[in-house]
């Protein structure tokens, strides 16, 4: 084999770098780029090379980002399956296909492959559609060495759905957190009550969501600050319909908008009381809600995908059915009584220790070392 491929660790993703737009400075502040950003840590600490080939909206480019070479193809919006087959022939080394498995895709073999969750579990998708995406899931376990999952609800999809044998293709690897990072604040005696939404500003995040349930908390209570901390797309539908709520908001004084990146978003949980993970579909285990429960907060979240892999509902947080109608509740709880808070936030803490980043960083390493071992044979 040769020497230079095999130091080479090459991540084929959809979204890395800033692909909706040109500036190829900073990474996408979303939880897929943050994972493939970790990942090639985990890479960069066995002395290999990772190397990132990712979509983007415009032209081709290559760059080094971080000391991380990153090229971005081109492609059309119903052609993905073309262009990640074009970014594995281009590719050296072992590959990792870090998304978009329920696509069509011809694997190189001696691949691993990724499922960051189940983003088909909307019920707007067609049920032919949805039976497609099993059968290329099918198709993707037939062919790649070895798929990792995020959560546990992919791995139950696959065992309902799927034929395999062996029970150790599908790897069960939790997103991480790193607990030293995102710690608890020390006590705070404002009267004020933070109520914290540390997603990427989506539909299927939740933001309508959020936005419905914001309006009743503000109305019912005058301590009451809501902050959206996340990405907002410019151009998109959901850009036009926040700003629009946002200006005309009678309460607008006590709605905060901004945009953290990886470093500053602790502030975000340390300024909160409480923290909301409103998914509507495709969640797979919630950075976002793992950096909150590790900075001690007790948080809200829907029963969506990995979401039920964090969440205790009554002891590290609530867990609701997808709607305002069910979270507003939840939050309201939490708002009212401070001992429930506190309580829920110290277990929220201890759960999230069992997630912690450098047990991931080493289960990852293990991956790769025995991935390598298996191609040398």
């Amino acid at each position: 084999m040769n020497k230079a491929k095999a130091q080479t660790v090459t991540i084929l993703t959809h979204s890395y770098l800033n692909w909706y737009g040109q500036e190829y400075s900073r990474i996408f502040g979303g939880g897929l780029e943050r994972y493939v950003h970790l990942l090639c840590q985990a890479v960069k600490e066995l002395g290999l090379i990772p190397v990132v080939h990712q979509l983007t909206y415009y032209s081709p480019f290559d760059t080094v980002h971080e000391g991380i070479r990153i090229r971005g193809w081109s492609f059309e919006s119903n052609q993905i399956t073309e262009a990640f087959e074009q970014m594995a022939d281009a590719a050296g080394g072992l590959l990792i296909y870090a998304s978009c498995i329920w696509h069509p895709i011809r694997y190189r073999p001696g691949s691993i492959g990724i499922c960051h969750g189940i983003n088909w579990d909307t019920p707007f998708l067609a049920a032919e559609t949805k039976a497609a995406i099993g059968r290329h899931i099918n198709q993707a376990l037939k062919q790649l060495d070895k798929v990792v999952s995020v959560d546990s609800h992919f791995q139950t999809f696959c065992r309902a759905v799927c034929e395999y044998d062996d029970p150790a293709k599908i790897t069960l690897l939790p997103n991480p957190v790193d607990t030293v990072w995102f710690k608890p604040r020390t006590a705070s005696h404002s009267n004020e009550i933070r109520v914290l939404y540390p997603r990427r500003l989506s539909y299927e995040r939740g933001l309508v969501t959020m936005m419905l349930s914001a309006d009743e908390l503000l109305n019912r209570y005058e301590n009451v600050i809501v902050e959206f901390a996340g990405e907002l797309i410019d151009g998109t539908m959901m850009n036009t319909v926040f700003h629009l709520w946002l200006e005309a908001h009678p309460h607008r004084d006590r709605i905060h908008h901004q945009t953290y990146t990886f470093e500053t978003i602790r502030d975000a949980y340390h300024q909160a009381d409480i923290a909301v993970i409103p998914t509507l579909f495709s969640e797979g285990t919630s950075l976002s809600c793992l950096e909150a429960m590790s900075c001690g907060l007790p948080v809200v979240a829907t029963n969506v995908g990995g979401l039920n892999d964090l969440i205790i509902d009554g002891f590290n947080g609530r867990l609701t059915s997808p709607s305002s109608d069910a979270i507003t509740p939840a939050i309201c709880e939490l708002i009212e009584q401070p001992r429930l808070r506190r309580r829920m936030g110290v277990a929220a803490r201890r759960a999230a220790l069992a997630f912690d980043q450098g047990r991931w960083i080493a289960e990852w390493k293990a991956i790769l070392t025995a991935q390598l071992a298996k191609r040398e044979r």
